[in-house]
């Protein structure tokens, strides 16, 4: 681990706690640290990612990618949560197209965003405990919850 750097509660705010990074690999990645007075007498510590919160938001809402939730009827109870630079239906086109897949996909949900890719690692990290096979992209949970996650996750993706 580097030097840290200590910083205000204020500077603190654009900065992702490594707690809430899902990319993060913990506190080994921490670059900042902040301290807060707790009750005990006791310092609060918090240790904080390079990564900002809005790192998206001077740009222009010309998204370059989208995370998908699609389902299978072969599949039942399973959902693959993804990522593409294309339209999620030209990828669940793409997907049903393979040798193996018996049903064509469909395109549950999905979301608009800039860098995809790293927000499909964040949502297959937190929803690691779904996860069917930590090779594979399927997850064991509903709809509702991945909307949920995705939605929350995603804001530091638009």
């Amino acid at each position: 681990m580097g030097l840290m750097k200590r910083i205000t509660i204020d500077e603190a705010q654009q900065y992702i706690p490594c707690e809430e990074d899902y990319i993060s690999k913990g506190i080994e990645t921490a670059a900042f640290f902040t301290l807060t007075p707790k009750e005990d007498g006791w310092e609060k510590v918090t240790y904080y990612t390079t990564r900002k919160i809005n790192m998206y938001a001077n740009r222009d809402s010309d998204y370059d990618s989208w995370v998908y939730v699609l389902s299978n009827a072969a599949q039942p109870g399973l959902l693959k949560i993804g990522y593409t630079k294309n339209t999620p239906d030209e990828r669940a086109k793409q997907i049903s197209n393979s040798t193996g897949v018996p049903i064509p996909y469909k395109v549950e949900w999905a979301f608009h965003c800039y860098d995809g890719f790293g927000l499909e690692q964040e949502i297959h990290h937190k929803l690691q405990e779904y996860r069917v096979n930590n090779n594979r992209e399927f997850f064991q949970i509903s709809l509702e919850e991945v909307k949920v996650t995705v939605e929350d996750l995603g804001k530091r993706y638009i």
